[in-house]
């Protein structure tokens, strides 16, 4: 379990299609999978079996976190579990529909800067992004 996890791609705001498809490939290859989909359940009681699964999920969390940009880092690190940075990923970079439309949208929200101009200013502009 202590082996490197060679992610081979880093998260950016350009390629969550294929940093998921690899993550998922690579965490189901170490038989983890559960810990992305949730049907690996934070045990309810037993001390052994909550100190087990919380260093399993560390793992897994790490493994996620460390195959992605710098700049994405604080936005997910937080999180307690997996599946909660698995879901956020997903819901930040893809929500089924119009591809371009949300690459576009996510292009735009990561290169937008203040510049200059007032706080209210900027965060409308975000707004208006979101």
């Amino acid at each position: 379990m202590d082996a490197p996890f060679p992610t081979g791609i880093i998260l950016d705001d350009t390629n969550y299609q294929l940093w998921s498809q690899l993550m998922e490939m690579r965490i189901g290859a170490r038989n983890k999978l559960g810990f992305l989909t949730g049907s690996t359940a934070k045990p309810e009681s037993g001390e052994k079996q909550i100190e087990n699964w919380l260093t399993e999920n560390n793992h897994v969390k790490s493994w996620l976190i460390d195959s992605m940009s710098p700049n994405l880092i604080p936005r997910f690190i937080r999180l307690k579990k997996t599946k909660e940075i698995w879901d956020a990923v997903a819901k930040t970079f893809y929500d089924g529909t119009d591809e371009p439309q949300l690459f576009e949208l996510n292009r735009r929200s990561f290169s937008t800067r203040q510049n200059g101009r007032t706080l209210t200013s900027y965060y409308n502009e975000l707004i208006g992004i979101f």
